[in-house]
Order: structure tokens, then C-alpha cells, then sequence
């Protein structure tokens, strides 16, 4: 593939990918910046991992903050891919839920003649991955640009994400809770479950104690997914033994082959707070 035909893929760290992905796949991931102590800036992934993270969440009494790469930032890294030719794709979380999109449009702005479309993808961590990850495919199979944004519109409406939370205190804290401050203010050991619309977290009901959220997390994907295959992913904040029981359920009674397993990055971690877990997912259309 000539230079000029080729399509480069940029997200944000808050789609959470893994790292091999990211390697395997030539994504280009521009980080946010988590905050700690109103002034220890540390790029998401990049000066701090997931481990790293949680360990200093649990440890520390103030906690950190989160802010979206500046429009310089953006513009250096679209500088850079330009200079290598071909085109650039620029996938990013929710502009209701961060400023991102909004320095990516203005870093492409700051590049002129550069050929860079930047998507709002109204999704976060592995709803975005999702995303990214069949835009980068494409890219890798040497799909065209035009073949590339036909695909990312078809898949945007079909990536579903359900979630729960330990406590929907960090959502509020960071102003990310959308429409579940309804859920505010329930009565103990009630978890959320959780799931994003339109950009938004909204509230889809409250279940009683942790096992039972879980259960109910699978039951209202194989709702969803109503017995078809589905492409999905399992995201975690460092709860391991939680995940685990997670993918047995998923790799029993969904259609699921291969789900990619992420942890939430500091970032999105600072919203969910500990002790969050969802499932990704897209329907496939055919049934099994």
C-alpha cells in the first residue's frame, strides 16, 4: 500500500485498549492526564498504570482529578502522522462526558491541509475500543478511508454498554453521572447497573448486593443480544476475582468468541471509581 492510501487511526486513552492491541494494530492513542493533588499531572498509561492507579486511589485521601489533551497536543501528533502520509481517522470518547473532541476538532484546525476526520464516538473505555479496534482492522486489511468511516457509522449505533458500579459517588464527584443521579442517594449495598446513551450514563435499574448485579449484568445482555453472535468486551476497575466470575458467565451463555478483556485506565477509573464492571457489546445478526 502506497503512503498516500494509507489511514491512520488516533483515539484517546480513555478507550482503555490494551496495550498489545495497541502495538499489534499501529494505533496512535493521544492520553489524558490524571490529576493527583491538584498538581501531580500524570499522562493516563503513559506515567501511571492501571495498578499504579488503584493503589494510590485507595491510598489517598484527596482525590485526583481528570483533564482532556490540550489542542496542541493534538495537532503535534496529527502533524507527525500527516508527514507520513495518507490520511488520519480520529476516534474519541463522548463530548458529553469530556472536552476531547473538542481539542481534537481544534488540533485538526491547526493543521491545515492535513486529511483528518475526527469522530464524536458518544462512548467511552471499550465502547470506544470497540470502535477503534474495527476502524484499525480495516486500516490494517487496507480498507480505503471512504470504506473505513462507512464501517465506524454502520457499527456507532449498534455498540451497547451496561455497566455497574460500586457506588455511583465517583460519577458524581467528577460530574459524569448523566441521568443515573436519579440512582443517588439509595439505600445501602444497592448497585447501579448502568448503561450509555446517547454519550450519557443513564440509569437502567438497582440490584441488590454484588453477585446479583452481576448475574443481572449477563441476563440483560443475552436480552439484548437475543441469542445472536456478538463481537464483546469485559472492562474492569482492578477487581480480578469479580472479572473472573464475569467471563465464565459470558463464555457460557453468550455468543461471544474471544471477548477482549481490558482494565480501566486512570482516567475512566477516576469516574467509575473501584470495583466497576461492564460488558461491551454489537450484535452480529446471526443467530446461533
Amino acid at each position: 500500500m502506497s503512503n498516500s492510501n494509507k489511514v491512520h487511526i488516533v483515539t484517546d486513552s480513555t478507550a482503555d485498549l490494551p496495550k498489545e492491541i495497541i502495538r499489534d494494530y499501529s494505533i496512535t492513542v493521544v492520553p489524558l492526564k490524571v490529576i493527583f493533588n491538584g498538581c501531580e499531572s500524570l499522562l493516563d498509561g503513559v506515567d501511571i498504570d492501571t495498578e499504579q492507579f488503584y493503589r494510590r486511589l485507595v491510598e489517598n485521601q484527596d482525590l485526583p482529578v481528570t483533564s482532556q489533551p490540550t489542542p496542541a497536543e493534538f495537532a503535534s501528533v496529527y502533524s507527525r502522522l500527516a508527514a507520513e502520509g495518507g490520511s488520519i481517522i480520529s476516534i474519541h470518547i463522548s463530548s458529553a462526558m469530556s472536552g476531547t473532541y473538542h481539542s481534537a476538532v481544534m488540533g485538526k484546525e491547526m493543521v491545515p491541509g492535513a486529511d483528518i476526520e475526527v469522530i464524536d464516538s458518544k462512548l467511552v473505555s471499550m465502547g470506544l475500543g470497540q470502535l477503534v479496534l474495527e476502524a484499525a482492522g480495516a486500516a490494517r486489511a487496507g480498507k480505503t478511508r471512504e470504506e473505513i468511516l462507512e464501517i465506524v457509522k454502520g457499527l456507532l449505533p449498534n455498540l451497547h454498554v451496561y455497566f455497574i458500579v460500586d457506588s455511583l459517588d465517583h460519577l458524581a464527584r467528577g460530574g459524569r453521572i448523566g441521568k443515573a443521579q436519579a440512582f443517588l442517594g439509595t439505600i445501602l449495598n444497592i448497585k447501579p447497573l448502568l448503561f450509555l446513551k446517547d454519550g450519557i450514563v443513564n440509569p437502567y435499574e438497582k440490584v441488590r448486593g454484588r453477585a446479583k448485579a452481576i448475574e443481572r449484568l449477563i441476563q440483560v445482555v443475552e436480552e439484548k443480544a437475543g441469542g445472536q453472535k456478538i463481537k464483546c468486551s469485559l472492562v474492569h476497575s482492578n477487581d480480578l476475582a469479580a472479572l473472573e466470575q464475569l467471563h465464565q458467565k459470558v463464555t457460557t451463555r453468550l455468543h461471544c468468541n474471544d471477548p477482549v478483556v481490558s482494565s480501566l485506565g486512570a482516567v475512566v477509573g477516576t469516574h467509575a471509581g473501584p470495583g466497576a464492571l461492564g460488558i461491551v457489546f454489537s450484535v452480529h445478526g446471526d443467530t446461533v
